[in-house]
């Protein structure tokens, strides 16, 4: 018996032995993963710094490439509503020609140099009311800034007694942009506050004696909407009268 004992103790220390060296391998590829973790971990942090600095940059470039767009469009205009086929088959000519008529500019009869002009690209669809646009390049800016503040002082134009409206060409992000102040605009016209959408999109408004710039629509909602909330008026002396209240045995008190 005493034999069997050992025995068993032998194989009980055998089996110790070999589950040391198994924890031992264990910690050692344990301690392998920690270091390769550790890696990956600095690997991840300096990668994650380089992909922000990154979107950084091309946030920065997305800016300058939109604003090289539109500078490359200064000269452009937008005319909207003229029907199909009346710019004939010279629209330059067209243009130069029937310009100065319809803004009452006559101090560009025969000086206004359209470079080049054609309808936007899109298909032409079959509805009357609804021709494309007519993008055109002026030879130099200040025709087109005399075009557009004779545009915008005149207000509405018509050709043959249907609506023409003249836009300044710009990319189609800062479109966007710019369209995104249109419930803006239309909550300071309901208001009576003067406004304006200055370029590239940016609106000023006066309101309660103060010139406001906004280049978020939502500020500028948001603003108008908490200036315009009715201030709370002081009680009136009956409402501060102190009221009476009636006691259990019948006696009357003031509650102020």
């Amino acid at each position: 018996s005493t034999e069997l004992i050992l025995q068993g103790i032998s194989e009980i220390k055998s089996s110790i032995a070999t589950m040391d060296k198994k924890l031992e391998a264990y910690a050692k590829r344990l301690g392998e993963v920690e270091h390769r973790v550790g890696n990956i971990e600095g690997s991840v942090l300096s990668l994650e710094t380089t992909v922000q600095q990154l979107q950084e940059a091309v946030v920065k470039l997305q800016g300058k490439m939109d604003d090289l767009e539109n500078r490359s469009h200064r000269c452009n205009l937008r005319l909207v509503g003229l029907p199909e086929g009346k710019e004939g088959r010279d629209p330059v000519s067209f243009l130069e020609s029937w310009l100065p008529s319809l803004l009452n500019l006559p101090d560009l009869t025969n000086n206004l140099e359209v470079e080049r002009a054609h309808r936007a690209f899109s298909p032409r669809t079959r509805n009357t009311d609804k021709p494309r646009m007519l993008l055109f390049k002026l030879l130099r800016y200040r025709d087109k800034e005399t075009i557009l503040r004779q545009a915008h002082k005149l207000g509405a134009l018509t050709h043959n007694n249907k609506p023409v409206y003249i836009f300044p060409d710009v990319s189609a992000e800062l479109f966007q942009k710019r369209k995104s102040f249109f419930g803006t605009k239309r909550l300071c016209k309901d208001l009576d506050i003067p406004f304006a959408l200055l370029f590239p999109a940016r609106l000023r408004i006066d309101f309660k004696g103060q010139r406001l710039f906004f280049t978020s629509p939502l500020d500028a909602e948001n603003h108008i909407k908490m200036a315009s909330l009715p201030e709370e008026s002081p009680p009136s002396p009956k409402e501060q009268r102190p009221r009476p209240v009636s006691r259990r045995d019948g006696s009357s008190t003031t509650c102020p």
